[in-house]
């Protein structure tokens, strides 16, 4: 019998429970599996109306990483049997990954993640999702996708809307790592507490005068973090603090630019910077494709932030990209260059930055069904 992917188990709080998910995938750096995903949605149901339970934690097993992306083997495999699609595999993991991502941004009760390690791609988009998040001296955070024709999804759009805008594009467009100073600067995680404090900190959880009052618990739960991260001595220098003048200053006259990402690419290998100038070349090495959706995705969810169900229809928007970039041949091949075959020479259906074309980009923000599949997500 196989070893489960994710660890359920209470642990005591006074006269109620904590509820704790374990990603037990340490192989694979956790990487989020449609099983995976498929065991915790129910089990958070399940917690959710147990009146005990006051509130659940997300944390990893090993060291290196909480998760470090989705597990996208399964999903190449099915790109390449279903080129140009419909993509059955492909449909049921996104739409999958996306309803569990926005069952726990709105879940009732407060949810703490431990982001500890390497967390990128669907782990971001967990991570992300909590109501608490915890990152440690250790994190390692980061949006990765151009690097395999890819776009920043599982809720990453939310954040990108919300954020500074010129670190929305950088970050987006040129995957660079943050550490967790730097995630904490824009808003993927909300306190920073020494990897070593870890035990006494879940000890403490489990002592806290929990109440019957959800809201209430939130608020108790960050006081009591707060109190762990005020003690904090571990933690790095924040890159994104030391260059916030520069990229604030590149992004606002790349946004100018009919096509602002090849006026940022051109920008940044130019730069005297050499942070910058490695941020351009990442953007430089990642799918052209990529760069161009998240230009215009950027743009359509602050846009949302306006709506009434903001969150919904930012996942709604995501979904039909995602789905599109599986029926589209750049994420299939760039998954085999970097991971498959590992030759590091995709080879782009449109390799150059300034030739996408626009009808190229509006395939992948047209839905592909008559009826969205997450027109019933809760409001």
């Amino acid at each position: 019998m196989s070893e489960d992917v994710v660890l359920f188990e209470t642990l005591p709080a006074g006269n109620r429970k904590i509820g704790v998910a374990t990603l037990n995938a340490p192989k694979t750096l956790n990487s989020l599996s449609l099983e995976m995903i498929d065991k915790i949605s129910p089990q958070l149901d399940i917690w959710a109306a147990d009146d005990e339970i006051v509130m659940v934690l997300f944390q990893s097993m090993g060291e290196k990483a909480f998760s470090a992306g989705g597990d996208i083997q399964d999903l190449y495999r099915s790109m390449v049997a279903h080129p140009g699609g419909p993509n059955p595999y492909a449909d049921a993991f996104f739409e999958r990954e996306y309803r569990l991502d926005y069952k726990i941004h709105t879940y009732s009760k407060p949810v703490m993640v431990w982001a500890h390690g390497i967390v990128m791609g669907g782990g971001l988009g967990v991570m992300a999702a909590c109501s608490h998040r915890v990152g440690t001296e250790k994190s390692r955070i980061a949006m990765p996708e151009i690097t395999i024709g890819l776009f920043p999804d599982a809720g990453a759009t939310w954040f990108l809307a919300q954020m500074e805008e010129h670190w929305a594009y950088y970050l987006a467009w040129t995957g660079t790592h943050m550490n967790g100073p730097d995630a904490k600067r824009v808003g993927f995680v909300d306190h920073l507490v020494d990897a070593a404090a870890k035990d006494e900190l879940i000890r403490a959880l489990q002592q806290l005068n929990w109440t019957t009052d959800h809201d209430e618990n939130r608020h108790r739960l960050s006081q009591l973090i707060g109190e762990f991260e005020a003690r904090a001595t571990e933690m790095p220098a924040s890159s994104l603090d030391a260059h916030d003048e520069a990229v604030r200053a590149l992004i606002g006259e790349s946004l100018q630019a009919a096509e602002p990402h090849v006026a940022f690419l051109n920008g940044a290998l130019a730069s005297s910077d050499e942070w910058i100038a490695r941020g351009g070349a990442g953007l430089q090495g990642g799918a052209p494709t990529t760069a161009s959706i998240v230009t215009r995705q950027i743009r359509e969810a602050r846009a949302l932030l306006s709506h009434p169900q903001a969150l919904r229809e930012i996942f709604k928007l995501e979904l039909i990209i995602a789905v599109q970039c599986s029926r589209h041949p750049e994420f299939a091949e760039g998954i085999r260059a970097l991971l498959i075959d590992k030759d590091g020479k995709p080879a782009w259906q449109y390799p150059d930055f300034s030739a996408v074309p626009d009808s190229w980009i509006e395939e992948h923000f047209t839905a592909p069904w008559a009826v969205h599949p997450l027109d019933d997500l809760p409001a």
